[in-house]
C-alpha cells in the first residue's frame, strides 16, 4: 500500500480523522490537470474534484510577499466568504469570521489547523478591552505562524467539509500546511528572505482639525478672572470650543509650568504648528528567515529561523519574534515511518498602544484636543524632568493634570510590556499493516506562557487600573497566563481499487486535554515608592488576585467511507461521537453526521469548450460543547473582614445543559472554459445553529442576574463567488484576473421565551450592540432621530433634532452587504506584478470620536460659514448659527409640520447647550474600496547566476494599504476596532492605518 504523505505524516494531533487520496482509473487528465490536489482535514492531500464540499486555496507565496507582524492581514480579500477585519492596533488581533456567525455569545472564529493539528488561537483580552473601556489588546495567538513556512494554505468553509475535527470546527478551518524538506542529490538546500518594511500614516485615517478656534467650551478660552490684568485660557477645559484665533498675548499652560521655555510669558493665541500627527514616527519592520532543508531515500529534514523586529507608529513601541521550527521524518523499513514536527516562538512586546475610551491617547486626539497645544511643546515639557507636565492642567496653582496626561509621559512611563513563549511540538508512526491497511499513531502539544506587565506612574491622571473598581492614582499589574493543548490519535485507513469503483474507509479515536491556567495581581490605592513596579509596592492591601484553573477534556470516535465510480461520481458519509467533560454526566454524548458527494459532469460531454464541470451537495448535522466551569455554581472571593468572606458568583450555572448543534447544507458547481483560460465556482449555504449555550438574564429575586440555558438559534444564508479568467497567455507575457465576493448574512431567529433581544454589549456614547430576535445580529441600538409623517427629522424649539426617548433604536448592523476582492497578475519574462483590490458593501459602524468630537468642536464642520455668510459660532444675535434641514411644528397648526426655520446656536459647545444630536447621527456606513496590495519583482536570469553559488535571487518591492479608494467613515478607517471577538462596529480612538512600503530579497542556494 502507497504510505500516506510526507504532510500527514508530520501533522499534529487533531481531533478528526483522515482520508486516503482518492486516484481512480478512469479520470480524464484534464480534471486532474485542472481540479488537482488539495489538502483537507488533518492535512491529507484530496484530489479536489471528489470534494462535495466549498474549499479555496491560497498558496504560500501570496501570503508572504507582504512582511507584516502577523500573516493574516495578508489573507484579506483573497478567499470568498472569509471575513479578515484588519486592525490597526500594534500586534493586534485580527478578526476571522467564515461565512457568518454561528454562536450568539462565544467564539466565531475559524479554527486554525497547521499540518492537521488544531493549534492555540485564543485572545486573552479584558472584558474591559473588548467592550470599549481601557486595556490593551494582545492579539490572537495565531500571529505566531511564521509565513515563510507556509506551504499552502487551504480554507474549508462548510460543516461537511471540517465535520472530521469535531465541535470545535463548526466555524470552518484554515488549513495551514507547512514546507517540507525534500530529497536533494548533494549538499544542503539553504533559502534566505529578508525585507525591510517602512509604515507612515494615511492621512485619510487620522482627524483634520479646525484652525479658527482653540481651548475651551463656552465661546471664549479665556477665563472670567484675569491673570495679572490679561487674559487666561481656561486650562481645564479639553476642547476647542473657546475663542477665536486673532494672535493677541495671553496666558498659556507653558506659562505656569517651571523650566518651560514660556514660563512667566504670554505667548500669541494662534493655532499650533505641530498637532497632534507630530506625535507619531515612522513604523519599521525588518524581517530576516533562513532554512535548510535536505534528505535522501530514507530520511528528509528542514529547520528554519525567523526574526520579526518591528517599531510602532506609535513613540516607545517595539516587537521583537523569534520563530524556530524544524520537521524530519525518518523510515525504518518500507512499512515504518516516523515523523517529528517542532516550533518554538518567542515574542516580546513593548508599548502597545490602548484602546477604547478612557485612557486613550487617541481618544485624546480625536475626542477631548485643544488646537492650541503644539506637540513639540509638550514633548520638550516631558523631557525637562520626565514629569506629567501637561497642556491640560488645572490651574494656575496646582499644574496636576486634569483629565489628560502629556502624551510623552504617557508612552514612556505608563507603557506595557509582554513575552510569550511557545511550543509545538508532535511525533507520528505511520505503519503499512497490510497492503491495503495503514495505521497511524500521533501524539502532539501545543502550548504558550505569558506574562503582561502594566504600569501607571506616579503623577498620572486617576483611572481604573488593574482589579480595582476605582480609579487609581497609580499601580502595577502583573498578569500570567499557561494555556495548552494535548491530542492523541490512533487512526486506520483502508483503501481499495475494485474495478471502476475505489472505496476508502476510516476508523479512529482521539483524546483532547485543553488546559488553562492565569493569575493576575495588581496594586491598590497606588504606588508607595513611585517608579518601583512591584506588587509589594502597593500603598493598600494589594487586590484579590484572580486565580483561574480549568481543563477540558474530549473523547471522540469516528468512521468514515468514501465511494468513487468512474472518477466521475463521488459519494462520502462520516460520523463522529464525542463525549465532553464541560457537560453534565446524563448528557455529555454528542453525535454528528454528514454526507456529501460530486458529479464530474464535464466526463459525460465531450466538447472542446467545456474543460472541467462539476456539481457538489453536502450536508452536515455537528455537535458543540461548552466551555469549562459552566455546571456547577461556585462562590467567588471577597476582601475579608476580620475573616475570609466569599460570595455566591451572580451566573447560575445549569446541570440539566445540552449540546449546542448546527446543521448546515451547501450546494455548488465549478466550471472551466476554453483550456481552463476562463472559470467560476459557485456555492449557496444555508448554516442553522441551535440550542445555543447562553447567558440569559433572570430576574435578580431568584439571587442571580444570569442563568446558562440552551436557547437561541442563528441562520444564515449566503452565496460565495470566485471566478477567474487569463486574458492573455503567450511564451513571455501572462496575465491573470481572479475575483472573489460573497454575501453571508446572519439572522436572530430564535430566542428564550419572553426574551426580545440578547445584548453583546453596552458601550459608551449610548449604544449597544445586540442580537435582536428577527433582525440582523450585529444590530447596533440607540436614541434615533424623531421623524414626521413623511420621514423627514424633527427639530426642537432650540434649532436642534429631536432625539428618541428610548435606547432600543435599529441603527443597522456591522454586517456587509457583500464583500470581495479582485486580484490582478501579470509576468513578463522575470517580472511580475500584481495588485488586489479589496472591497467591502454595507454594514454599519458608531464612530465614538465624532459623537465626542461634535460637542468639542475639533472638526473642521463646526466652523465655516452659515447662510448668511457669517461664522457659525457667531451668537446667535450676532447673525451666528446654522437652519438644520428637517422640520419643525407648525406654529399655527401644531398638527402639522413645515420646514424648519430656527436656528441652531453653535456659538458654544453643544454639550453645554444641550443641543448635542441622538447616537445615530454619527452611525456611518462602513463600506469601502482598498487598493490592498501592489507588488512587483524581478528573477534574476539563470544566465547571471549560472557561475555563482546563487540558484536564483528575486528583488521586490510590496506595498500594503496604499489607498482607500473610497469610504464614508471622516478621518478614521472602517475596518479599524476594539480587537476581534463578536463585538464590531464601533470605534472609539482607533489607532490610524498606515501605508506600507517594503524592499524584499528572497534567494535559494
Amino acid at each position: 500500500m502507497k504510505k500516506l504523505t510526507m504532510g500527514v505524516l508530520a501533522s499534529v494531533l487533531s481531533s478528526s480523522f483522515a482520508i486516503a487520496q482518492v486516484q481512480p482509473k478512469s479520470d480524464t487528465v484534464k480534471t486532474q490537470d485542472i481540479e488537482g490536489v488539495v489538502v483537507t482535514a488533518l492535512g491529507i492531500k484530496r484530489e479536489k474534484k471528489s470534494l462535495g464540499y466549498s474549499s479555496q486555496e491560497v498558496k504560500g507565496e501570496d501570503i508572504s510577499t507582504a512582511p507584516t507582524t502577523n500573516f493574516l492581514n495578508n489573507l484579506s480579500g483573497k478567499v470568498a466568504g472569509l471575513e479578515i477585519k484588519q486592525g490597526t492596533n500594534f500586534g493586534g488581533s485580527i478578526n476571522v469570521v467564515l461565512r457568518g456567525f454561528k454562536s450568539l455569545k462565544g467564539n466565531n472564529q475559524a479554527l486554525f489547523v497547521v499540518d492537521g493539528v488544531p493549534i492555540l488561537n485564543s485572545n486573552l483580552n479584558s472584558t474591559d478591552q473588548v467592550t470599549g473601556r481601557a486595556g490593551y489588546d494582545y492579539g490572537n495567538t495565531a500571529s505566531d505562524i511564521n509565513p515563510n513556512d507556509i506551504e499552502t494554505i487551504n480554507v474549508l468553509k462548510g460543516a461537511a467539509a471540517t465535520a472530521l475535527y469535531g465541535s470545535r470546527a463548526q466555524n470552518g478551518a484554515i488549513i495551514i500546511t507547512t514546507k517540507k524538506g525534500s530529497k536533494r542529490k548533494k549538499g544542503i538546500g539553504v533559502e534566505f528572505n529578508s525585507s525591510f518594511t517602512v509604515s507612515s500614516i494615511d492621512k485619510e485615517t487620522f482627524p483634520e482639525y479646525q484652525t479658527e478656534y482653540g481651548q475651551g467650551y463656552t465661546g471664549t478660552s479665556f477665563s472670567s478672572t484675569l491673570y495679572q490684568g490679561t487674559p487666561r485660557v481656561v486650562f481645564g477645559n479639553d476642547a476647542s470650543y473657546g475663542s477665536a484665533y486673532n494672535g493677541q498675548l495671553v496666558w498659556q499652560y507653558g506659562a505656569f509650568i517651571p523650566g518651560s521655555p514660556t514660563f512667566g510669558q504670554r505667548t500669541p493665541w494662534r493655532v499650533a504648528e505641530n498637532g497632534p500627527i507630530e506625535f507619531f514616527n515612522v513604523g519599521t519592520n525588518t524581517v530576516n528567515n533562513i532554512s535548510l532543508n535536505g534528505g535522501n531515500d530514507v530520511a528528509t529534514y528542514r529547520f528554519s529561523y525567523g526574526n520579526t523586529y518591528a517599531t510602532d507608529i506609535m513613540p516607545n513601541s517595539k516587537l521583537n519574534k523569534n520563530n524556530f521550527s524544524g520537521n524530519a521524518s525518518y523510515k525504518f523499513t518500507d512499512k515504518l515511518t516516523a515523523n517529528l514536527y517542532t516550533n518554538f516562538v518567542t515574542q516580546r512586546t513593548q508599548g502597545r498602544n490602548s484602546t477604547g475610551y478612557g485612557d486613550n491617547i487617541m481618544s485624546n486626539f480625536r475626542q477631548w484636543w485643544a488646537t492650541n497645544v503644539d506637540l513639540k511643546e509638550q514633548e520638550a515639557l516631558y523631557n525637562l524632568s520626565r514629569q506629567n507636565y501637561t497642556w491640560n492642567i488645572r490651574s494656575i496653582t496646582n499644574i496636576a493634570p486634569q483629565y489628560w496626561d502629556n502624551p510623552y509621559f504617557k508612552v514612556y512611563e505608563n507603557y506595557q510590556t509582554d513575552a510569550r513563549d511557545r511550543l509545538a511540538i508532535n511525533a507520528s508512526l505511520n505503519y503499512d499493516l497490510t497492503p491495503d491497511i495503514n495505521l497511524l499513531a500521533r501524539v502532539g502539544r501545543d502550548g504558550y506562557t505569558m506574562k503582561v506587565e502594566e504600569r501607571r506612574a506616579v503623577g498620572s491622571v486617576a483611572a481604573i487600573f488593574g482589579l480595582n473598581d476605582v480609579d487609581q492614582p497609580s499601580g502595577y499589574a502583573l498578569s500570567n497566563y499557561n494555556a495548552s493543548e494535548t491530542n492523541y490519535d490512533f487512526i486506520a485507513t483502508y483503501k481499495k481499487n475494485l474495478g471502476d469503483f475505489n472505496i476508502n474507509a476510516l476508523l479512529g479515536t482521539n483524546l483532547n486535554v485543553q488546559s488553562f491556567e492565569s493569575n493576575q495581581q495588581s496594586t491598590s490605592g497606588g504606588l508607595y515608592i513611585p517608579g518601583l513596579y512591584t506588587i509589594s509596592n502597593s500603598v493598600s492591601a494589594p487586590a484579590l488576585p484572580v486565580i483561574v484553573s480549568t481543563e477540558k477534556r474530549i473523547f471522540g470516535a469516528f468512521a468514515q467511507a468514501s465511494v468513487g465510480y468512474k472518477g466521475t461520481y463521488y459519494i462520502e458519509g462520516t460520523v463522529r461521537r464525542d463525549q465532553s467533560s464541560t457537560l453534565p454526566d446524563n448528557n455529555n454524548v454528542y453525535w454528528y453526521p454528514s454526507v456529501s458527494g460530486s458529479f464530474v459532469f464535464s466526463n459525460l460531454i465531450d466538447q472542446s469548450w467545456l474543460s472541467f464541470g462539476k456539481l457538489r451537495a453536502a450536508y452536515a448535522l455537528v455537535g458543540s460543547d461548552t466551555n469549562a466551569d459552566n455546571i456547577r455554581d461556585r462562590y467567588i472571593a471577597q476582601n475579608p473582614f476580620t475573616s475570609p468572606m466569599y460570595a455566591s458568583s451572580t451566573l447560575a450555572r445549569n446541570q440539566a445543559i445540552k449540546p449546542q448543534r448546527l446543521n448546515n447544507i451547501e450546494l455548488g458547481l465549478n466550471m472551466e472554459f476554453l483550456k481552463n483560460r476562463i472559470g467560476f465556482d459557485v456555492s449557496w449555504y444555508r448554516n442553522r445553529a441551535f440550542d445555543q449555550i447562553l447567558e440569559l438574564p433572570v430576574t435578580t429575586s431568584s439571587g442571580f442576574s444570569n442563568r446558562v440555558a440552551n436557547t437561541g438559534t442563528l441562520e444564515t444564508k449566503g452565496f460565495e463567488i470566485s471566478g477567474h479568467i487569463m486574458p492573455i497567455k503567450t511564451t513571455d507575457f501572462t496575465w491573470d484576473i481572479n475575483v472573489n465576493w460573497a454575501n453571508p448574512n446572519t439572522k436572530v431567529t430564535e430566542l428564550a421565551p419572553g426574551i426580545e433581544n440578547l445584548q453583546l454589549g453596552s458601550l459608551q456614547g449610548g449604544v449597544s450592540i445586540n442580537a435582536p430576535l428577527g433582525y440582523d445580529y450585529g444590530t447596533i441600538w440607540g436614541a434615533d432621530f424623531v421623524y414626521s409623517p413623511d420621514g423627514q427629522k424633527i427639530v426642537g424649539s432650540n434649532g436642534a433634532y429631536l432625539s428618541t426617548a428610548s435606547s432600543d433604536n435599529n441603527l443597522g448592523s456591522f454586517q456587509a452587504k457583500w464583500m470581495g476582492g479582485l486580484r490582478n497578475s501579470l509576468t513578463f519574462k522575470d517580472f511580475s506584478l500584481s495588485f488586489l483590490i479589496d472591497f467591502k458593501q454595507g454594514g454599519k459602524v458608531f464612530s465614538l470620536d465624532q459623537f465626542y468630537g461634535y460637542g468639542t468642536g475639533i472638526y473642521p464642520d463646526s466652523v465655516g460659514l452659515n447662510d448668511l455668510g457669517n461664522p457659525v459660532r457667531n451668537t446667535l444675535a450676532n447673525g451666528g448659527g446654522v437652519i438644520l434641514p428637517g422640520v419643525m411644528v407648525d406654529p399655527t397648526n401644531p398638527n402639522n409640520f413645515v420646514a424648519n426655520t430656527i436656528r441652531l446656536d453653535r456659538s458654544q459647545s453643544s454639550q453645554v447647550l444641550g443641543t448635542d444630536p441622538p447616537p445615530a447621527a454619527f452611525v456611518y456606513d462602513a463600506s469601502f474600496v482598498k487598493l490592498r496590495e501592489v507588488s512587483i519583482s524581478y528573477k534574476l536570469p539563470d544566465s547571471l547566476l549560472g557561475s555563482t553559488f546563487l540558484r536564483d535571487l528575486t528583488v521586490g518591492l510590496v506595498g500594503t494599504n496604499l489607498w482607500i479608494i473610497h469610504k464614508n467613515l471622516p478621518y478614521s478607517d472602517p475596518e479599524a476596532g476594539l480587537s476581534s471577538g463578536n463585538i464590531q462596529g464601533y470605534q472609539s480612538g482607533p489607532m490610524p492605518t498606515t501605508r506600507n512600503i517594503a524592499f524584499t530579497l528572497k534567494a535559494n542556494f
